[in-house]
């Protein structure tokens, strides 16, 4: 599990950790796909409430890099002493890849938008690391 403490005067008290796993080889259209899992785990140890805007984040993989930008459809509040877990399963066309991205959060108290830089979220075959 990879885990990075956001460090900004508006954010005090949140971080977010990642953890991803290999679930299956599975075949798209007679091309192989990779399915993982990544699990985010968000938590607010900070004094103001704060809601998840969207989520960005760039893959790279050995055929290219993917920009993605997603506005969630629920967009969740974290209090104060409260986390919350988001489940992202993502197909991909190599064993080995990289995902770097933020969220937009705002603070609830101040209307402050500030990023919330994710930790890197590392894919990767069980076979590569033999």
């Amino acid at each position: 599990m990879i885990s990075k403490i956001t460090k900004l005067n508006n954010l005090k008290g949140i971080s977010i950790s990642t953890s991803s796993y290999f679930i299956k080889k599975t075949y798209f259209k007679k091309k192989i796909n990779y399915l993982y899992k990544s699990v985010i785990t968000i938590s607010n140890n900070g004094k103001n409430s704060i809601q998840i805007l969207s989520r960005h984040k760039k893959v790279f993989e050995i055929y290219g890099v993917k920009t993605l930008n997603s506005i969630l459809k629920e967009k969740p509040i974290i209090k104060p002493g409260k986390k919350i877990i988001l489940n992202l399963d993502y197909s991909i066309k190599s064993k080995l890849a990289t995902i770097i991205g933020y969220f937009s959060i705002i603070s609830l108290n101040n209307s402050a938008i500030f990023k919330a830089h994710i930790p890197k979220i590392k894919l990767t075959h069980p076979e590569i690391l033999n």
